[in-house]
This record gives C-alpha cells, sequence and structure tokens, in this order.
C-alpha cells in the first residue's frame, strides 16, 4: 500500500468553521496585513478601472503611483516603465497625477541575454480565508478507529523569485497502536504565491513502512513549464496549483454561491489535470472539534485518482470567510477513511 491517509487531505480537503473551545484565533501579523492591504489596493483600482472604461487596457492614474509602479502591478514587470512613458507620450520628467489615463499595451518586451521576453502578467487575488499561523489538526478515521494523525499548517513568509510566498505544510503520521503494523511519516511542502495564489515549488517526503519516495517540483509561470527534481519538464498553465495549495486556493475564491469551480492542477508526475469541485448541499456537522454550518462540496478527478475515485468524496466546509476544513469522507475499496478535524488556530483577516 503505497498510497497513504495524507493524500485523503491533499486531494482536497475544504470545510466549515464556528468558534468552539476547539478553535482559537490570533491576530494576522503586521507583513501580511500590509500585503493584503496591497491586495485590496490593486484588486480594487482594478475593479474601478473595468466599470468605469470597460476595458482592460487603460489605467487611472491612483495617488502615490508612479510609472514604475503602474508597470510592476499592470505589465508585471517594472522595466515596462520607459516603453509605457513613450506610448503614452510622458517626457522627463515624467510626472504623472491621479485621475490621469494610461493606455497600457500586451507587446511590451525585455531583453534578457540575447532573448527578447513579451510582458508576462501576474494576477492578484484576494485573500481573507488563510494567513501565517494557521493549524489543523485532524484525526484520520477508520470504521471509526483512529489510524492516524494530519496537520495542515501555513508556517510562515518566504522569498521567491522577488515575491512573497506562504510556506504551506502538510504531515501525516500514524497513531502508536497502527505504528506497530504500518508506520507512515509524510511531509508535503508547498509554497504559494501570496498576491496570486498559484505555487511556486512543491516537495513531497513519504515514509510508509518499508517504502520511500521522494519528489521536487519548481513551475516557471512565465515559461510555462514545470521542472522536476530530476530536470524533466513540461508544460504547465499560467497560475497552476499542486496538490497543497490547490485546497488554500479554493478556500480563497469559493464563496458558497458558485455551483462549481475548476482548478488545475500539476501532479509530481508532472501532468496536468484539472479538478472540478461541486456544491452539493449545505448541511450541519458535529466533530471532534465541534458543531459547524457547513457547504458540503465534491471535488471530480479528470484523470484516476489516487484512491480510483469514483466521485465519492464529500467535503464539508465552514460558511464563512475562513472555510476551514472540518470533515472529509472518502471511499476507498474497503470502507471509508474520515478526515475529522479535532482543533483549530484561525488567523483573523
Amino acid at each position: 500500500m503505497k498510497k497513504t491517509l495524507i493524500f485523503i487531505l491533499l486531494l482536497f480537503i475544504c470545510g466549515c468553521a464556528t468558534s468552539t473551545k476547539k478553535i482559537s484565533f490570533i491576530k494576522v501579523t503586521n507583513e501580511e496585513k500590509t500585503m493584503k492591504q496591497e491586495v485590496e489596493r490593486i484588486t480594487t483600482d482594478k475593479e474601478k478601472v473595468m466599470i468605469n472604461q470597460k476595458e482592460y487596457n487603460k489605467y487611472t492614474v491612483q495617488k502615490g503611483d508612479s510609472l514604475w509602479r503602474i508597470a510592476k502591478e499592470q505589465a508585471g514587470n517594472p522595466n515596462f516603465w520607459r516603453q509605457m512613458a513613450k506610448q503614452n507620450n510622458i517626457k522627463e520628467p515624467y510626472m504623472i497625477k491621479p485621475g490621469q489615463t494610461i493606455l497600457l499595451s500586451d507587446t511590451y518586451t525585455f531583453k534578457t541575454g540575447n532573448k527578447t521576453k513579451k510582458m508576462f502578467k501576474y494576477r492578484t487575488i484576494k485573500n481573507s480565508s488563510f494567513g501565517v499561523g494557521e493549524k489543523l489538526v485532524f484525526a484520520i478515521k477508520y470504521f471509526g478507529i483512529t489510524a492516524g494523525f494530519g496537520i495542515l499548517e501555513v508556517k510562515n513568509f518566504v522569498d521567491i523569485n522577488n515575491r512573497k510566498a506562504y510556506l504551506i505544510e502538510a504531515t501525516a503520521k500514524t497513531s502508536p497502536f497502527f505504528e506497530n503494523f504500518y508506520k507512515v511519516r509524510d511531509v508535503i511542502t508547498s509554497y504559494m504565491d501570496v498576491f496570486g495564489l498559484f505555487s511556486w515549488k512543491y516537495s513531497k517526503n513519504l515514509e510508509e513502512g518499508s517504502y520511500r519516495n521522494n519528489s521536487y517540483m519548481e513551475f516557471d509561470h512565465e515559461q510555462g513549464f514545470a521542472k522536476k527534481k530530476e530536470g524533466d519538464k513540461c508544460q504547465i498553465p499560467p497560475f497552476v496549483q499542486d496538490v497543497l495549495s490547490e485546497l488554500y486556493y479554493y478556500r480563497a475564491v469559493f464563496t458558497g454561491k458558485e455551483n462549481e469551480l475548476f482548478i488545475d492542477v500539476a501532479s509530481d508526475e508532472c501532468k496536468v489535470y484539472q479538478i472540478v469541485v461541486k456544491k452539493v448541499g449545505e448541511e450541519k456537522v458535529t466533530v471532534d472539534a465541534g458543531e459547524f454550518d457547513c457547504y458540503v462540496v465534491r471535488p471530480f478527478l479528470k484523470y484516476e485518482g489516487i484512491f480510483r475515485q469514483k466521485g465519492d468524496v464529500d467535503i464539508w466546509l465552514t460558511k464563512d470567510k475562513y472555510k476551514m476544513p472540518v470533515l472529509v469522507k472518502s471511499k476507498i475499496v474497503i470502507g471509508t477513511i474520515d478526515a475529522v478535524l479535532q482543533e483549530a488556530t484561525v488567523v483573523e483577516p
């Protein structure tokens, strides 16, 4: 049995939340608060431009803007500012003022060595569902018996490609009794962009009985490929997720109104597949951590999943801004494995 309990969580956990004795709240850090305010400003400015001008190729200058900043946020690279100035006939000393309209282009280029690269524009997505310091502890139950434990934790920030990323870790281990038969020590790590909520890196370290499996992937969104530690490459769509970051992306974008959402995911085999997550109902559930009002969602994989999934993984999500996972029921060949929330530390947005 080379696939383990951790994947029950990672195939797609998403859940529910209410305040109970086993749910504690912490304040968002000042660093993250500043970044989330910046995301709010960027997305709000973009929404204003779209509403007022009905076009993506124009930008209205805001107080505090500079051509360098506009080029960075609207065109994806601050080095485009000179081309932007020339396009808009802005000459030295390159002064701009609030309310001024800046025309944008899809054809900005810059040179790296002997190569000319076209503009790549990073996305920005609001996130009020999770933050650094969040920790979710699950009991993995088989026929009602606790066979193991899983922890999902947003541990810290790291710098990747001059951008901030969340360091997210999922760990799984068997309970002391079951270790006598089959010992599991699994660690999966994801590095997820703070502003755009997509994956930069992913690693998997599995220790399951005598079985060992280590893998590592990096994602180059500008060039459109993923690279394994062995050097193998595969093409990816922009802003692809890994099998852990997909959970956090879904929590951020799901509002409860969508009947289905589609997510592009790259596996550690260097294959890209799509998950379709459908909302199938609403329900109040009681788990070890307390009672929660939840959305029930069901993910479908457009390929043969780890447990040969037939649409039989149900996930309970909290009907609040956190959309915290509290319960997952997953059918396997024999019986059902449940991931049940025991306790959680939640970050206030």
